[in-house]
């Protein structure tokens, strides 16, 4: 949109709230100030498939255009939304005058109690988004776990965002999701062993989220492993995040089941490959890649699994990298219903001979990747002590480097120990060795406070 368009948008909306905060729902003042705004909005969805208008401290955002700060009009908006707690509104093509209408009245019912976002829900409002503005950012200069935590954290947050945009029935916001790819693509290739480590984090509180980061990140480090990068390393991560998204529309009866699905249920489960590719074929601005990967993440390398009988074709080389990133990380995942598998355990599931599910050549390159005990993980030494593992070995998966955090009559060091399980003693032999991992949360401990 030009800069005058922009202005005049959000003049007219700004007009719309003074409107119905001045007078009642049915003022012809409110109508005219409703029809004028929804005829420059839907003007501007001609030619844009989403307009987003943000606040950023005190300087209004559409479309990446900053509006010129100082006028009347722009600082009672920012006014208006701060007060209203908006961040982020997003339009969307198919929008209607009624939709406009809904959200505008609704905007001057400030007792309400019910959050604005779910009564637009509610009303069947599906072209009007509520948002909040992300700005987390990596810069060449931030590694290390504190600012992997960041772009973490932030990452798990807009999956969230993205999840219930696509719950609700509207469409998930693709420059927020861009955003933490960008951040993920960047600790990928400058601190991976850090975001790898918080990839290790078992809570299941919101696994749906914590679990769509962690196949993105996953799925990333893989393709940088063979020297993907730029565009199409942010494409591979892009479709792995949004992976599972069908599952939207899966019932959570049916998707935390503690037992084995029954035929009519796996039935049901089997719908989110196709229902995700129907969201992100809807969703503008979204990489082709995304929706073939959501559609295909089941199939195994025989054209098993499901969606079923789709005839001949190659999996998508994404596809390949985001299942086995999946699988992992599900299965040492801790869920309502199970506990998370050893890295041991899970390496002998998904490398069983003759199992069609995976590649081989990417699924050992993985394997290769993530260690046998991957950084970032509590484990159990010979010596009876714990420590956190803070590097691989370059070529002995077993024999890792680790920081001894508590020691072998179960006391808590002042001063953590790092050794190396490689050295030998003067005897020629190994006087630590890695037994097994430990869940950190079954004994209370972080292990991200020691990296």
């Amino acid at each position: 949109m030009l800069q005058r368009n922009t202005e005049e948008l959000v003049r007219r909306l700004a007009v719309a709230l003074r409107g119905i905060d001045l007078y009642s729902p049915t003022h012809p003042l409110v109508q005219r100030g409703i029809d004028a705004l929804s005829a420059t909005v839907l003007d501007a969805l001609r030619e844009a498939p989403s307009i987003v208008i943000g606040l950023i401290g005190d300087e209004i955002v559409v479309d990446a255009v900053r509006l010129p700060r100082g006028t009347a009009t722009l600082i009672g908006f920012a006014r208006d939304l701060r007060e209203r707690e908006i961040e982020k509104i997003t339009f969307t093509q198919g929008l209607t005058r009624e939709e406009i209408r809904s959200f505008v009245t609704f905007l001057g019912d400030r007792e309400a109690r019910i959050p604005l976002a779910d009564r637009l829900t509610t009303r069947g409002v599906r072209h009007i988004a509520l948002g909040k503005i992300v700005v987390e950012d990596v810069t060449d200069d931030q590694v290390g776990i504190a600012a992997a935590r960041r772009v973490y954290t932030t990452a798990v947050e807009t999956a969230e965002s993205l999840w219930q945009a696509a719950q609700a029935g509207d469409q998930p916001d693709t420059g927020a999701a861009r955003k933490i790819i960008d951040g993920l693509a960047r600790m990928v290739t400058q601190d991976r062993t850090s975001l790898m480590a918080l990839t290790t984090l078992k809570k299941y509180d919101n696994y749906t989220f914590t679990h769509m980061v962690n196949v993105s990140a996953l799925a990333m480090a893989q393709a940088r492993a063979l020297n993907i990068e730029g565009t199409l390393l942010r494409e591979f991560g892009f479709a792995a995040l949004m992976h599972d998204i069908g599952k939207v529309h899966t019932p959570l009866e049916v998707l935390n089941k503690p037992d084995k699905l029954t035929t009519e249920e796996f039935e049901i489960m089997k719908r989110h490959v196709v229902d995700g590719a129907h969201i992100l074929r809807r969703t503008p601005e979204m990489p082709a890649l995304a929706p073939i990967v959501a559609f295909e993440h089941h199939l195994k390398q025989d054209l098993s699994g499901y969606p079923e009988k789709i005839g001949n074709r190659r999996l998508n080389l994404c596809t390949m990298i985001v299942s086995v990133a999946d699988v992992f990380d599900a299965l040492r995942s801790n869920r309502p219903y199970r506990q998370g598998l050893a890295t041991t355990r899970i390496r002998a599931i998904m490398g069983e001979q003759g199992n069609p599910a995976f590649n081989q050549v990417l699924l050992k390159r993985f394997v290769n990747l993530m260690g046998l005990f991957p950084v970032g993980n509590l484990v159990r030494l010979s010596t009876e002590e714990l420590g956190v593992v803070t590097a691989e070995h370059p070529t002995d998966p077993f024999r890792p480097q680790v920081k001894i955090i508590v020691d072998a009559e179960g006391e808590t060091l002042e001063e953590p120990l790092l050794a190396n399980t490689w050295e030998r003693d003067s005897r020629g032999e190994h006087p630590r060795a890695v037994i097994e991992a430990v869940d950190p949360e079954s004994v209370g401990i972080d292990p991200l406070k020691y990296m």
